[in-house]
């Protein structure tokens, strides 16, 4: 599998509605890319050095592809995510690419 990470860094001065972004973004994210070899997602809250403690990110979701080609061919097709980002927040999200093996 191949996995697309989106991290939301605090600033300050920058918003983000998490219950937005779970229940509306991601649905939104799931519909797009289902065509595209999706095989699903973890979200995280925000995190901190503890738990409980406050930390350098509001959320992240680990997007789970069944290839890197399949995550390569959805990326033409992101608009309808892309255009949903001022719903939720005004940071900038930081978004890196790697291999990933589940052992659940």
């Amino acid at each position: 599998m191949y996995c697309m990470r989106v991290s939301y860094p605090k600033a300050e001065g920058t918003r983000f509605d998490f219950e937005y972004y779970r229940t509306k973004h991601m649905a939104i994210c799931a519909e797009t890319l289902k065509d595209f070899g999706f095989k699903g997602y973890i979200l995280q809250g925000p995190s901190g050095a503890a738990p409980g403690a406050d930390g350098a990110t509001w959320a992240s979701v680990d997007i789970l592809f069944d290839s890197a080609d399949s995550l390569q061919a959805a990326m033409p097709h992101a608009g309808p995510m892309a255009d949903d980002v001022k719903n939720y927040t005004d940071c900038t999200p930081q978004m890196s690419f790697c291999p990933v093996e589940l052992g659940l």
